[in-house]
């Protein structure tokens, strides 16, 4: 379900919105977390490709974002990585694009 992404059909990947995200969202791959306490969405179209900072270790993940959502720790983010799998961060650890940057290789 969370297999590798081909750079040109990033746009084409399963994706939730409008709407907090729901345990079947995540079973089909819509989504990757689900928040029982409640959230609500963060207005925004989807899918959305990102990059990931990790100041830590000094990286720059290219992933796009199949949800985001308010919650009480702040907006959490969905995402699924080019090269499979999938993550959730913090609004703050990302850079949000329309399109793949052109300054940023792959």
């Amino acid at each position: 379900m969370w297999d590798e992404i081909e750079l040109e059909n990033w746009k084409s990947v399963p994706f939730t919105s409008g709407r907090s995200a729901t345990e079947k969202d995540v079973q089909a791959g819509r989504a990757v977390f689900h928040i029982p306490s409640g959230s609500t969405p963060y207005e925004t179209d989807l899918p959305l490709f990102a990059i990931q900072i990790d100041n830590e270790k000094n990286t720059r993940v290219p992933c796009v974002v199949i949800q985001i959502e308010n919650c009480s720790e702040g907006t959490a983010v969905g995402v699924r990585y080019l090269d499979g799998g999938n993550g959730v961060g913090m609004a703050s650890e990302f850079e949000f694009y329309n399109g793949i940057p052109e300054d940023f290789s792959l």
